[in-house]
């Protein structure tokens, strides 16, 4: 999720010996001279940082998400985009509309899906948390996304009560009143 210093969670990922992939839109031309840098502190070679979202879409076939989340191999995506299927469940008396990008590749690839956030806890001091896995029952042969979803959202939900000021506008534009008989049940 965007929340905390997302940006840097997949080299702090790597820095600790836990290789990833990001799915990611485009960077701005005026930083592909900084990303080749980057890709290039972040060993291994042969395991991009980052796979571009339009290399995702339409979802791609077994084999190619295989071949990424095969063993050993970890994808890192962000559940707060707006982009694909999307579900809204349940969360603080609001919705939040989660992606079902992810969901649908860990059902896909038979691959566990665990949730992950960075928090920075003082000036340049950074903790990353991981969640309980989402059950596997959820994501079998016809994964259940609004159980998955909901599994993540109250993972997530553990971390982001205790750092609310880490909560970054992407994460906000995720969250919307929750609609009862026509009325909202946001306490003004």
């Amino acid at each position: 999720m965007h929340f905390g210093p997302s940006e840097i969670l997949p080299y702090w990922l790597r820095a600790h010996g836990i290789v990833t992939t990001t799915i990611r839109g485009f960077a701005p031309g005026s930083r592909d001279s900084l990303t080749k840098y980057q890709y290039a502190l972040s060993p291994p070679a042969d395991v991009p940082v980052f796979l571009h979202v339009d290399e995702m879409v339409p979802l791609p076939r077994v084999a190619h998400v295989r071949q990424l989340l095969g063993p050993g191999r970890r994808l890192l995506v962000e559940v707060d985009v707006d982009r694909g299927i999307q579900i809204n469940v349940p969360f603080d008396n609001h919705l939040f509309r989660v992606a079902a990008g992810a969901i649908r590749l860990a059902a896909l690839a038979g691959a566990e899906l665990i949730p992950c956030l960075i928090v920075e806890t003082a000036s340049w001091s950074y903790t990353i948390h991981f969640g309980d896995p989402v059950p596997g029952n959820y994501l079998g042969n016809s994964p259940d996304l609004e159980a998955a979803a909901a599994h993540l959202l109250k993972e997530f939900r553990k971390v982001v009560v205790r750092y609310p000021e880490q909560c970054n506008e992407t994460f906000l534009s995720s969250i919307s009143p929750s609609v009862v008989d026509g009325a909202s049940d946001i306490n003004l």
